[in-house]
């Protein structure tokens, strides 16, 4: 071979390992409800930077559907509904799952409607136990389930990065929590994640045995769950245990009415920070142990409760000389003839500059800090991301926790 053909031929090779070599080309994928979505949708044929884009219209199959896709850092998966069309994943039973994510890393799913299955999305290892890691649910719309929204609870799994984002849920039936984040126990651990903006309500149904807003198990660490508006849940709007000894979970600016148990669940190791609760038929904060998880190391700041019944505030055993439980700021709008804080058993506790209708129980700390007002006007985050927007009126939701002037 001549110098001139060798150098083609060296030429010719490099383009074909170019256009061959993996990650180099991302690919657009559309499809509609009678091409064979549901073979791309299960199979191994994505790449790291595929985007999948489904048309309008109902997607039905009542074979298992399973999603074992991996992305790379800065270069995902995204599966998405086309711009404002309507996408419907409809399983025709709940003997199954709508859909099952199994050892999924980088992958985002956007802008779905899914209904009709056993769960909503089950999130959880592969085979080999590879857990799922790094996912973005977004912009889903997630209602009349049998069961649970969306889990992360497969026992042995460590969850990383997940973030749960703009989705709006209602009416799920079974467990019925919206968000069931870890295993019981800390047999499953969800961590280092994002919890925000979503719309969640209606859980409450007949066939609701439970019926959280959002979950967190104990063990489970560093998460964030940031501006959710949280109404018609059966248990608490939100319940988080404690992270044994790892970093906090912070829980702010979310807004949360019409629970049938508290507002807010925190056995311990917590920062409560700018929520807003009212009408609830338990507390509206409430905290004593859980699965292990002892009072303390917790932090309620600046949230502003009314409740009517049950005292807005109460504390139950724990609080250790270490770390303790700090009570800053808040406004505490109980009954005036009755309770605004009730507190038990508990040692280490710090408080400063609270304000509240009501008496307090059981707190020197907190009575010393205690400031008696009859009428608060709250001051509600914007939280504008958020889709509750597109059906609530945000001038009837203020009135919510609006106390009148005695």
């Amino acid at each position: 071979m001549n110098p001139t053909s060798r150098q083609l031929a060296s030429a010719a090779s490099l383009v074909l390992v170019f256009c061959f070599a993996p990650g180099t080309s991302a690919e657009v994928i559309r499809l509609g409800p009678q091409d064979n979505w549901f073979a791309r949708l299960g199979g191994d044929s994505l790449q790291p930077g595929d985007e999948v884009v489904f048309r309008a219209g109902v997607y039905s199959d009542p074979r298992r559907l399973v999603l074992r896709h991996r992305g790379e850092p800065g270069n995902p998966i995204v599966i998405r509904a086309a711009e404002g069309e309507r996408v419907l994943f409809r399983r025709p039973d709940a003997k199954q799952n709508s859909m099952n994510l199994e050892g999924c890393r980088h992958l985002v799913l956007s802008g779905l409607e899914i209904t009709g299955g056993a769960a909503g999305i089950r999130i959880g290892p592969d085979a080999s136990g590879t857990p799922s890691s790094d996912l973005v649910l977004q912009n889903l719309h997630i209602h009349h389930i049998g069961g649970v929204a969306v889990t992360c609870n497969h026992e042995g799994t460590v969850y990383r990065r997940i973030t749960l984002r703009r989705n709006h849920i209602h009416h799920t039936a079974g467990h019925g929590e919206a968000f069931y984040l870890g295993a019981n126990e800390g047999k499953g651990v969800f961590s280092d994640s994002l919890v925000e903006h979503n719309y969640i309500h209606d859980l409450d149904g007949p066939n609701v045995s439970q019926g959280d807003g959002i979950e967190i198990k104990q063990g489970s660490f560093g998460n964030r769950i940031v501006g959710n508006v949280i109404h018609g849940t059966k248990y608490p709007g939100i319940t988080v245990y404690g992270t044994t000894g790892q970093p906090r979970n912070v829980i702010e600016d979310n807004v949360i009415w019409d629970t049938g148990d508290h507002g807010i669940q925190a056995a311990a190791d917590a920062i409560l920070r700018n929520n807003f609760i009212a009408n609830v038929n338990g507390c509206g904060i409430y905290s004593r142990s859980h699965q292990g998880a002892i009072p303390d190391n917790l932090r309620i700041e600046s949230n502003y409760v009314v409740a009517t019944g049950n005292p807005p505030l109460r504390l139950i055993g724990g609080g250790s000389a270490g770390a303790g439980i700090e009570i800053l700021g808040n406004t505490l709008m109980g009954p005036a003839d009755g309770l605004a804080v009730r507190v038990e058993r508990l040692t280490a506790l710090t408080a400063k500059a609270n304000r509240g209708q009501g008496a307090v129980d059981g707190s020197s700390a907190i009575a010393a800090s205690w400031t008696p007002v009859s009428h608060a006007a709250p001051s509600l985050p914007r939280l504008e991301p958020n889709p509750a927007w597109k059906f609530l009126q945000r001038s009837e939701c203020v009135q919510r926790f609006t106390v009148p002037v005695r």
